[in-house]
C-alpha cells in the first residue's frame, strides 16, 4: 500500500520523545546496528513480527534511542489503512509469540558470539492502569547478562497501544532495577495521548 502523507505526519507525531520519559538525563542516540541486521539484513523488531499486516501499513516511524545510565527507551509507530488492520497489528504485538521472539532476540544481542545473556523467562499480560488508549497490551521480561563486573539483571517492558488506525510499541529497558510501575504508566499515558488523529 502506498504511503499516505497525512499518516506519515501522524506516525512521526506518535513516537516516543525525550519529554515522555521520567526524570532527566536522557540522551538521544542513533539506533545501533543489531545482530539481526548484520546476519539477516533485518532488525530485531521486524524479525519478530510474523502475522503483522504489512500490506495495510500506510505510514510508520521509529523514535531515537534514548539512554540514561543502564536504561534504554524507544518506540515504533504504525498507521494502518483501517481500524480492523490496526486491531490485527495490536493482536500480533500482544501475542506471547511476539514477546518470546523479541526477548530471545534481545538476549542473543547482548553477546551473540558467546551467549552471555541467559533468558530467565517472561510473563505476558495486560499491565494494570495503562488505560489511556482504546486498547493496550504489555509484556514484562527479565534477563540476566554477564559483563566485566559480573551478572546483572535487565528488565524489559513492551507496551503496545492502539487507538483507531494507529498502533505503537514502546520498549523500555532498565538495569539492575525495573522502571517503576508509576513511571511506566506515565510514559504510556503520554504516548497514548498522541495516538488520536
Amino acid at each position: 500500500m502506498a504511503l499516505d502523507v497525512n499518516d506519515v505526519g501522524r506516525a512521526d507525531r506518535i513516537v516516543l520523545r525525550g519529554f515522555d520519559l521520567p526524570g532527566g538525563g536522557w540522551e538521544a542516540v542513533p539506533a545501533p546496528m543489531s545482530a539481526a541486521e548484520v546476519v539477516h539484513g533485518d532488525d530485531l523488531l521486524d524479525a519478530c513480527l510474523a502475522g503483522f499486516p504489512d500490506p495495510d501499513v500506510t505510514a510508520s516511524a521509529e523514535s531515537a534511542r534514548f539512554t540514561r545510565e543502564n536504561a534504554l527507551a524507544y518506540s515504533v509507530a504504525w498507521v494502518l489503512s483501517s481500524e480492523a488492520a490496526a486491531e490485527i497489528a495490536l493482536a500480533t504485538l500482544a501475542h506471547e509469540r511476539f514477546a518470546t521472539a523479541f526477548v530471545t532476540g534481545m538476549a542473543a544481542e547482548v553477546d551473540p558470539d558467546t551467549g552471555a545473556a541467559t533468558l530467565l523467562g517472561h510473563v505476558a499480560g495486560p499491565v494494570g492502569g495503562i488505560d489511556a488508549a482504546d486498547r493496550s497490551a504489555a509484556h514484562r521480561a527479565r534477563l540476566t547478562a554477564a559483563d566485566a563486573d559480573g551478572i546483572l539483571s535487565i528488565h524489559l517492558e513492551l507496551l503496545a497501544l492502539q487507538e483507531e488506525r494507529a498502533v505503537t510499541l514502546v520498549i523500555l529497558a532498565d538495569s539492575p532495577d525495573p522502571m517503576s510501575p508509576a513511571d511506566v504508566h506515565a510514559v504510556a499515558q503520554r504516548v497514548a495521548g498522541r495516538l488520536s488523529p
